[in-house]
């Protein structure tokens, strides 16, 4: 029902909108591609399929195939969040011997998030740390 989601402002709903201007003609862009594949009688997406590239990307680029515990990362900076409690994040260590070019395009693979989103923040904003 209406009224029992959070409330926003005029003004906060203009802020939020400019923030995210840029996801709207990318989510209506792709909405309209699955729906132009589905009504052409594409082959509907297969998530064993994706598995199987997943599978097979981790066996190539990954050290050991698969995630590993973040105290087995040497290099602090691609060691993700470990939040208190049981549950422990692993990380994904890249194999020795990649070509520079995919050893870049791997690191962004295996960036922990918040690492990634002060790298895209100082993309976006050309600073060196993202403001508080």
């Amino acid at each position: 029902p209406a009224g029992d989601g959070p409330h926003v402002s005029l003004a906060q709903a203009a802020c939020l909108w400019a923030q995210n201007i840029l996801d709207w003609p990318l989510y209506a862009h792709l909405n309209r591609s699955v729906w132009h594949r589905a009504e052409a009688g594409a082959e509907p997406f297969r998530p064993p399929r994706l598995c199987q590239c997943c599978d097979a990307l981790a066996r190539h680029c990954l050290r050991g195939g698969r995630p590993l515990p973040a105290r087995a990362i040497a290099n602090s900076c691609l060691r993700p969040f470990q939040p208190l409690g049981q549950a422990q994040i692993l990380v994904y260590a890249l194999r020795a011997g990649l070509p520079p070019a995919k050893r870049e395009h791997y690191t962004c693979l295996a960036t922990p998030e918040l690492q990634y989103k002060d790298i895209l923040y100082r993309r976006q904003f050309r600073r060196a740390t993202p403001l508080s």
